[in-house]
């Protein structure tokens, strides 16, 4: 962790955000295999060896559901810097102490159609009007890896002194398993890391997310209070995952591309399209096609495809 002082004092990781996004697909990846009739997967080409490998795999998916990550690492000012961000957040008279996270938003390449944020934003809102779900900002709450280790240890301690037993080996770590009251939002890792929703477009990548080490009192710079803007993933997730299995939200993968088509061109005008690769209609595999807007958005824009894949029981 470096302290810069000719920049207000900035706070840097040691991390990146390729970590942060190999820790969280390492846990959902266990939290679900190999008992369950529900698994979590990233899905793009290049990634899914298993789906290249034997057809037969997928005939055995009976649905599934899509959801969207991009991943950050925080930066951080303590509160008695100078910067900008503390200014902001003491002007709206919120919690700066000992030090403010943040994170701020990627510029533009010039072969980019748009700034990622607003297709983050774009995707999000078409998401929950046609499938009930959700594309967000996924962002750790420590600067220091090691800490981070030694606070999560503590976390899993706690919990085994309450519940007798490992922390990961309860049966409850699963989305099907209605008759256990746990849930993602038990979890130590998961209380680690906040979900922030894309709540504006922008013109330029100059602004900013902050919040609290307890990853509250969340604020866009230009200064908005967003209070009820972030939320803790495993709360983030228990939502995301609690109608997986219904009928009115479930992709058939036979059936899939006209839907994907809809998300991605809206309601046909040519300035609601959403940026895609070129001939991605094209394919005639449905499953494919999903694959390779995946592979589209975490190429060009870091953004995560994953889905909640039922299988055939």
């Amino acid at each position: 962790m470096a302290t810069n002082r000719k920049n207000g004092n900035r706070l840097e990781t040691d991390y990146t955000e390729d970590v942060v996004g190999f820790a969280l697909d390492s846990f959902l990846s266990i939290a679900s295999f190999p008992r369950f009739s529900v698994t979590i997967e990233p899905f793009s080409r290049g990634q899914e060896r298993w789906l290249g490998a034997d057809a037969r795999i997928v005939n055995e998916i009976t649905g599934f559901k899509p959801f969207y990550m991009q991943f950050k690492k925080p930066s951080a000012y303590p509160d008695y810097s100078t910067s900008n961000i503390v200014k902001h957040r003491k002007s709206l008279s919120l919690e700066t102490s000992p030090n403010t996270l943040f994170f701020g938003l990627r510029e533009k390449a010039k072969d980019h159609a748009d700034y990622q944020h607003n297709i983050l934003y774009r995707w999000r809102n078409r998401l929950k009007k046609y499938a009930n779900s959700d594309a967000v900002y996924v962002c750790p709450l420590f600067l220091d890896r090691s800490a981070y280790r030694f606070h999560l240890h503590l976390s899993a301690m706690r919990r085994w002194w309450r519940f007798g037993r490992h922390p990961w080996e309860r049966r409850g770590v699963t989305i099907e398993d209605h008759g256990t009251q746990f849930r993602f939002e038990d979890v130590p890792f998961l209380a680690d890391h906040v979900c922030i929703p894309p709540h504006t477009l922008v013109t330029d990548a100059k602004h900013s997310y902050s919040f609290t080490e307890k990853g509250k009192e969340l604020c866009f710079h230009s200064p908005t209070s967003l209070p009820e803007g972030v939320t803790q993933f495993g709360a983030w997730f228990d939502s995301l995952a609690s109608d997986v299995d219904s009928d009115d939200y479930m992709f058939i993968p036979q059936q899939s591309k006209d839907r994907l088509k809809r998300l991605i061109v809206g309601d046909g005008k040519e300035d609601d399209v959403i940026p895609h690769p070129e001939g991605l209609f094209g394919i005639e595999d449905d499953m494919a096609v999903w694959s390779e807007w995946g592979k589209y958005l975490r190429e060009t824009y870091s953004i995560h495809q994953y889905f909640f894949i039922v299988w055939n029981k």
